[in-house]
């Protein structure tokens, strides 16, 4: 059996092909395409997560056209944003920002019957459901819609990777494409979009697949006075996958 990585390296080849074949020129502001790399660690875990966010916050140039080794290579030693290079001259950084701090968490409460499971352990996985960024934000719909591809790329990566559970961190700024990829029926868990649960038909997600807010927004703001819901996101998501 082809191991993971070369299933992904075929459909990842295939799509580098597409985008680096477009006839225009890539804009100095957009980034290359996040590319996963799967860490030995997430095929022992109980418990498989992938982690989908909304976009890097620059990673590469697509004029330059790294090749898929290169990405690759990127994903590994960015280590799940254990050691973050900004290439300023400053050593590594470990990232401790609202969105690893929730991975990791979300993560080590789901394995840590696994003694050996630590929230440093590289037993996840994260991709986004944009594959680029536009100066380092979100790029605009037209860009979007000129580069369907890498939307729908997450449906085959899942397909490879069998994850026994998908969360999407992107709140519904990218509905629309997970629409349009998925399909979903939405169960609401916690209103206003802090938590729902995704079912489909076809069997492209898993039965627990979950979405809620970006971990910033889950955090709240006490200068507009919006509540810290970040906890009781955590805490719900446990028990919904401990206890279905």
């Amino acid at each position: 059996m082809k191991t993971l990585n070369q299933q992904l390296q075929e459909i990842y080849q295939t799509y580098l092909n597409g985008i680096y074949s477009q006839p225009e020129s890539w804009d100095d502001g957009v980034s290359a395409p996040l590319l996963m790399n799967v860490f030995s660690d997430y095929e022992k875990m109980e418990r498989k997560i992938l982690f989908v966010g909304q976009e890097t916050h620059s990673w590469e140039q697509m004029n330059l056209k790294p090749t898929l080794q290169e990405l690759q290579t990127k994903y590994l030693n960015f280590n799940l944003g254990k050691s973050a290079d900004y290439k300023d001259g400053s050593r590594l950084r470990y990232l401790t920002s609202p969105f690893w701090n929730f991975s990791r968490t979300l993560f080590h409460n789901l394995n840590k019957a696994n003694l050996e499971v630590t929230r440093k352990t590289n037993g996840f996985l994260w991709t986004n459901i944009s594959k680029f960024d536009c100066g380092s934000t979100t790029p605009d719909f037209k860009l979007q819609k000129d580069n369907p591809a890498g939307f729908h790329l997450l449906k085959e990566e899942v397909s490879i990777l069998k994850p026994d559970i998908v969360v999407f961190l992107t709140g519904t700024k990218y509905d629309c494409w997970i629409d349009t990829v998925f399909n979903p029926k939405r169960e609401v868990i916690i209103s206003e979009g802090f938590l729902t649960k995704f079912s489909v038909g076809d069997g492209s997600l898993p039965e627990l697949t979950f979405q809620t807010k970006h971990p910033r927004t889950l955090i709240g703001s006490k200068k507009k006075n919006i509540a810290n819901r970040y906890k009781e996101v955590i805490d719900k998501l446990t028990n919904s996958v401990m206890y279905p």
